[in-house]
C-alpha cells in the first residue's frame, strides 16, 4: 500500500516491494482520499481503519488488480479546514473518492465543493439528516455523497428504545434530563429522542447544552440533581467527553447513558479515572459482539494491531473502503457516475452491519441492517451489551447510589 500523510511516515520503499511482488503496480493506483480530525480518538480510529483496509484489499489484490493507495488530509474540525482538505485531494491529488470526516458540519461544507468538482465523498463520521437531504432536494447535484455511518435519526431512535422499553418499563423511571453538545447534529436530533421520551410519557425535567470549550461541568450536572432527575440522557461529540463523565462519577449522579463519542474508545475508563462506572453508551461503528458475522475477528485484529478498541468512526470507514471496493469493480471504472449507479445498488455486509442504501444515499437501519445497542462500562473496567437482549451479553448494572 502507499500512504501519503502528513504527519505520519509511511513505508514507502516497503509498499511498492511488496506491491511489485503481487503485480499490484501493473496499472496507476486507485488513489482514496481520506479526511479526519488528526490527533483525536474519531480522527484516529478513521484513519487506522482506512490503513487497515487498504492493507487488506492490497493483500487480495487490491481493486481490478490495481493497488490502493492513501492520501490522507486533516479537517481539525474546522468546516473551512475541511474544504480545502477536499479541494487538495481533488485538484492537487486526483484520488477517485473521498471519505471521512468526523464532524456533520465538515462534511456539509465540504458538500458544496463535490458537487461543482465531483469526486465522490462517502461521510464515515457524520449523523446529520441535512446531508441526504440535500441529495432529496437537488439529486444531480449531490449524487456523488453517500453515508456509510449512522444518523441522528438511528441514534434518536436506539437510545429512545432504551430509554423507554429498559428505564422506564423496566426500571420505572420517568423524569429524564438532556444533557448534549451545542452541534449541528444535536440539532436535528433532540426533537425525535424528546418525542420518543413524550410518547411514553416520560417528563424531561432539566434540558442542558454546553459549549465545546466547556471544561466544568459539576454546576450542570448539580441543577440536572436539583430538578429531580432520574437518568440522564448525555450526547457529546466534538468534546472529550470524558471530562464530564469523571465529574458525573465523583458527584454520584442519576444513571446516565446516551452517545457518548469518545465512550467508545477503551482508553476511555483511564481517562475518566474509573468514574465511568456504570455509564452507558450506544455501540457505534463496531463493537466486539456479533453484530455481524465479520464483526469479532475484525475487532480482534484492530484490537492487536493498535492496541485499543476501534472508535465510532472506525467499523463504518473499513467497511466504506470495502464498500468503495465493490462498487469500482462492479462499474468497471472510476467514472463518478457509473460508480454512483453501482453505489446505489450496494448490499454489502460488514463489520458493522448490512449497507443498503435508500434514495437518498442513507442506510438503511433495523435488525436486517445494523443494530446500535447500548454497552455499560462495569467493575474493572469491562464494558458489556446491556440492550436489546438480541446482543446482550450482561445485565446493566445499577450503582448503590442510583437505586
Amino acid at each position: 500500500m502507499t500512504l501519503k500523510h502528513a504527519g505520519l511516515s509511511g513505508a514507502f520503499a516497503l509498499a511498492a516491494m511488496t506491491a511489485l511482488s503481487s503485480g499490484a503496480l501493473a496499472q496507476d493506483p486507485i488513489k482514496i482520499g481520506v479526511i479526519a480530525p488528526f490527533d483525536t480518538p474519531p480522527g484516529e480510529g478513521l484513519i487506522n481503519a482506512a490503513e487497515m483496509a487498504a492493507e487488506d484489499i492490497n493483500a487480495e489484490g487490491g481493486i481490478d488488480g490495481r493497488e490502493v493507495e492513501l492520501i490522507i488530509r486533516n479537517d481539525e474540525y474546522e468546516a473551512d479546514v475541511g474544504v480545502s482538505a477536499y479541494q487538495r485531494l481533488a485538484l492537487r491529488d486526483e484520488v477517485d473518492v473521498v471519505i471521512g470526516t468526523a464532524s456533520s458540519g465538515v462534511s456539509m461544507a465540504i458538500t458544496d465543493h463535490m458537487a461543482r468538482y465531483k469526486v465522490p465523498f462517502i461521510s464515515t463520521g457524520a449523523a446529520s439528516l441535512q446531508l441526504s437531504e440535500k441529495v432529496a432536494d437537488d439529486y444531480d447535484r449531490y449524487k456523488y455523497w453517500f453515508r456509510v455511518m449512522h444518523t441522528t435519526n438511528n441514534i434518536a431512535d436506539s437510545v429512545g428504545d432504551w430509554a423507554v422499553n429498559f428505564l422506564n418499563a423496566e426500571l420505572g423511571l420517568n423524569k429524564a434530563a438532556i444533557l448534549a453538545e451545542n452541534a449541528l447534529w444535536t440539532d436535528g436530533l433532540l426533537p425525535r429522542i424528546k418525542g420518543h421520551l413524550d410518547e411514553a410519557d416520560i417528563e424531561v425535567v432539566a434540558e442542558e447544552y454546553f459549549d465545546l470549550d466547556t471544561r466544568d461541568y459539576r454546576p450542570i450536572i448539580s441543577r440536572i440533581e436539583d430538578a429531580g432527575a432520574e437518568f440522564i440522557l448525555d450526547f457529546s461529540s466534538h468534546v472529550d467527553g470524558s471530562t464530564y463523565v469523571r465529574q458525573w462519577g465523583q458527584l454520584e449522579g442519576p444513571i446516565m447513558g446516551g452517545l457518548n463519542a469518545s465512550g467508545t474508545s477503551s482508553r476511555f475508563w483511564e481517562d475518566t479515572e474509573g468514574g465511568a462506572l456504570g455509564h452507558a453508551d450506544l455501540i457505534q461503528g463496531g463493537y466486539r459482539v456479533d453484530l455481524t458475522p465479520n464483526t469479532i475477528e475484525w475487532f480482534d485484529r484492530y484490537v492487536e494491531a493498535y492496541e485499543v478498541s476501534p472508535d465510532y468512526t472506525t467499523g463504518y470507514t473499513y467497511d466504506a473502503m470495502h464498500i468503495v471496493k465493490a462498487a469500482i469493480e462492479e462499474a468497471g471504472s472510476t467514472d463518478p457516475d457509473a460508480f454512483v449507479e453501482a453505489m446505489e445498488a450496494t448490499d454489502h455486509t460488514g463489520v458493522a452491519g448490512r449497507w443498503v442504501f435508500d434514495e437518498n444515499h442513507d442506510p438503511l437501519f433495523g435488525p436486517d441492517y445494523r443494530v446500535m445497542g447500548m454497552t455499560q462500562w462495569q467493575e474493572g473496567g469491562e464494558r458489556a451489551v446491556v440492550w436489546p437482549e438480541s446482543i446482550k451479553t450482561e445485565e446493566f448494572q445499577v450503582l448503590p447510589w442510583q437505586e
